[in-house]
């Protein structure tokens, strides 16, 4: 098992390096030659120290934000560029950092906010709350990720024990329709 970013995941797919992953579902990471299915989905919420987590759109633009390296974290700050945008907001971001248990110590000693999948709430240090943004329109959906190299058997296998071949085959053709309608959208802009 291995931990990589989103974007080193789709490489590692593409190659062959690796057969299937989980990553974070988006129109970033996207591929003709990879298939995905979602497996998880949670509503992205504040995350700050106890009593003052922002719980509306005007709080949260007044927030300084403290986010993942873009280089690392590629397709979740552009889901959350894409949330912003959505809601109007343009962030201040004031430090972005590599790690996330150095974003969460830096929001425990008050530096500033960040934003994470509700469902980590649980998982948060004592010293911090997390709760949604009214209005703040924003999902992380991880993908169980897999080439066309690697759809042996076993793998199907596999994937059934997380999603019925049901709801794999009605995703992949919504993905391919999709995939064709961008790739279509692309052709007439060049």
């Amino acid at each position: 098992m291995h931990v990589m970013s989103t974007d080193t995941m789709l490489k590692s797919l593409r190659s062959g390096a690796i057969d299937v992953g989980f990553l974070l579902s988006h129109t970033a990471a996207q591929s003709s030659v990879i298939d995905q299915v979602p497996v998880w989905r949670s509503r992205i919420g504040a995350v700050a120290p106890r009593g003052t987590v922002p719980t509306t759109l005007r709080a949260l633009a007044d927030a300084e934000l403290i986010l993942g390296v873009r280089e690392n974290w590629r397709s979740w700050r552009l889901l959350l560029d894409e949330a912003f945008a959505r809601a109007g907001i343009a962030p201040t971001v004031i430090e972005e950092v590599w790690d996330v248990q150095v974003i969460l110590q830096r929001v425990a000693d008050r530096r500033g906010v960040t934003l994470l999948p509700m469902t980590a709430a649980e998982s948060l240090p004592a010293a911090l709350d997390a709760r949604p943004v009214a209005g703040f329109d924003a999902e992380a959906k991880i993908a169980m990720a897999w080439g066309a190299k690697a759809d042996t058997g076993l793998l199907r296998a596999f994937r059934r024990h997380f999603v019925p071949e049901a709801i794999y085959v009605r995703y992949h053709l919504i993905t391919q329709v999709y995939l064709s309608a961008a790739f279509r959208a692309v052709q007439i802009r060049a």
